[in-house]
């Protein structure tokens, strides 16, 4: 019996509730209000939870979705690794202020610290830990730009004593923060 409840918990971790979401996104949205990334046009953002999806979390159609149960959920529970579900919600806001803000990343100086455009899909690059802050982020530079920014909104815009001797990272930290200045000056 100990084994079949430890087994339910672990489900239970991975399976995410409407309630859950609300709590998460909460948070998110204060941490967003609070570094000066609230805007009109993040405002018109809304968060959807799902029964399932294969598909993933994410940033679609103008709004943010999160199932209750993915393929990515099933593959931690396998796995044994969890993902917080503020860290989820942290990049696919990422995802929602680019967008919303396209003008902000339509720059030379997103193209140079992120190594491409936004968009790009030719402009992958092998991860390295001096470069990249995990190793999704080396998929794309949205990606990229989407990990830094929800590591960003996690340590509350200081930039993290581990990460200071990385240089690349650093001007992609220096780009996050730049963009809340941006944002919030109303320079959209």
């Amino acid at each position: 019996m100990p084994h079949q409840q430890q087994a339910a918990r672990q489900l239970r971790r991975h399976v995410i509730t409407y309630q859950d979401v609300c709590r998460a996104n909460d948070q998110v949205t204060r941490e967003l209000y609070n570094l000066g990334f609230w805007s009109d046009r993040i405002n018109k953002v809304n968060v959807y939870w799902m029964a399932a999806s294969w598909r993933c979390y994410g940033w679609y159609l103008n709004h943010i979705y999160i199932p209750a149960i993915t393929g990515a959920q099933l593959s931690d529970l396998i796995s044994g690794r969890h993902t917080r579900l503020t860290d989820v919600l942290r990049h696919e806001w990422a995802h929602a202020v680019a967008d919303r803000h396209d003008g902000l990343m339509d720059t030379k100086r997103f193209v140079r610290d992120f190594g491409g455009p936004y968009e790009s899909a030719d402009a992958v690059h092998d991860y390295d830990p001096d470069r990249h802050l995990t190793e999704y982020a080396a998929t794309m530079p949205c990606e990229d730009f989407a990990e830094v920014f929800h590591y960003y909104l996690r340590h509350k815009g200081r930039l993290p004593v581990r990460l200071a001797d990385k240089p690349r990272v650093v001007r992609k930290w220096q780009f996050v923060k730049w963009l809340a200045k941006s944002i919030s000056s109303g320079a959209l």
